[in-house]
């Protein structure tokens, strides 16, 4: 057994004081000392559509955590729009904030003596300055990020009806052919939700690599913001986090920590399906700082190494026509790591926060396989 971190301060008359504030704040008395407190580190913001409905997400997460026998203890992060800020000197503040996102988290579990962590990023920045502060912390910790948008619907001026995203709006702001009335109609319609934005681009391959690396439960980077299978999925990675807190607490299995599952094998899959799905090169940035983070010894070279011996297999926006929820539909991020399992290219023995190892998991949840589970058929299928 494994004393948890909040032990310290939920008993003795030294930390009496302590006790009285957590009292004040909404910590029952008989709870003190016996089950675990969770920190949930939200994003909410009403800047960004990948952020402004994360409130009402923390408010499920909290809910889930209490009756799942856990104590949420809930607080926010900033959370810069990269869309929002290009152009202009707001730029200047996007790189920076994620470094001042992996300290907030960091600084905050570790001033309160959290027991667990469960982080609810999506965008650009936010995903990696989370995954930096878990894999520092390394206490029990589970990802579930708001979601992608759905594509828009744009009817252009000859009456084509084309699926669009943030990028098409952008093209059309540099192309001198687009009218000013028809560059509006893309500005009203490309972003129809909310959600971090439909394509392959940062925030959702940074959700889509923290699936592959082990750190959040199969859909994260692919259900839609809009869809009910993602309430679910907030449901669920709540129960979960407080299911591994009481395992490495209760049983002392430290397999569950990020940093047993965030090996340099986990880093290496977690870059080989980048590669595949064509993710970000964004994601260089931040995959590299999360490796420094974790004092794992993952490098350029190896980012080298694995992009002249794996091939893109996904040509999601803006390399190609596809978005987002068409990747959700050919079987997620599962089902690309499944045609990577089949072709070699991946570690198979690593672990992740719900499965022994990733070969148990593709078993369930690669839609291509026999042992496919009905429930990851049907929640591929339903999107």
């Amino acid at each position: 057994m494994t004393e948890m971190r909040s032990a310290k301060i939920m008993s003795g008359r030294v930390f009496a004081g302590a006790r009285a504030l957590y009292r004040a704040a909404g910590v029952s008395g008989d709870d003190m000392g016996k089950k675990p407190i969770i920190a949930i580190a939200n994003s909410f913001d009403e800047f960004l559509p990948g952020h402004v409905h994360l409130n009402k997400v923390g408010r499920i997460v909290s809910e889930a955590i209490r009756e799942a026998g856990g104590i949420p203890r809930e607080f926010n992060t900033m959370a810069v729009d990269d869309g929002i800020a290009m152009g202009h000197t707001g730029m200047l503040y996007s790189l920076p904030s994620r470094d001042i996102i992996a300290d907030t988290v960091e600084y905050q579990c570790n001033a309160h003596c959290a027991d667990a962590l469960i982080c609810i990023p999506n965008c650009d920045k936010v995903v990696p300055g989370m995954l930096m502060a878990a894999l520092r912390l390394n206490i029990p910790t589970v990802f579930v990020s708001g979601g992608p948008m759905e594509a828009g619907t744009t009817v252009l001026a000859d009456g084509t009806v084309k699926s669009t995203d943030l990028i098409d709006v952008m093209y059309a702001t540099a192309d001198d052919s687009v009218s000013d009335e028809e560059l509006l109609n893309y500005e009203k319609t490309v972003c129809p939700t909310c959600g971090s934005c439909a394509g392959m681009f940062t925030a959702n391959s940074m959700n889509c690599l923290t699936e592959a690396i082990g750190l959040a439960l199969p859909g994260n980077g692919t259900i839609l913001a809009s869809h009910s299978y993602r309430k679910d999925l907030f449901k669920r990675a709540a129960q979960q986090v407080v299911k591994i807190a009481h395992q490495y607490y209760d049983d002392s299995d430290d397999s569950v920590l990020p940093r047993s599952i965030a090996t340099k094998e986990a880093f290496e899959n977690a870059m080989t399906m980048d590669v595949a799905m064509g993710g970000s090169t964004n994601t260089v940035l931040h995959i590299l700082a999360m490796a420094q983070s974790a004092d794992v010894d993952f490098t350029l070279d190896d980012i080298e190494r694995i992009s002249h011996t794996v091939p893109c297999i996904c040509k999601a926006s803006p390399s190609g026509k596809w978005e987002i929820s068409d990747v959700h539909r050919a079987g997620g991020i599962t089902g690309i790591l499944g045609e990577l399992e089949r072709a070699g290219k991946l570690h198979t023995n690593v672990h992740s926060i719900d499965y022994p190892t990733l070969e148990a998991k593709l078993a369930d949840w690669d839609i291509m396989r026999p042992t496919c589970t009905e429930e990851a058929k049907q929640m591929y299928k339903d999107s």
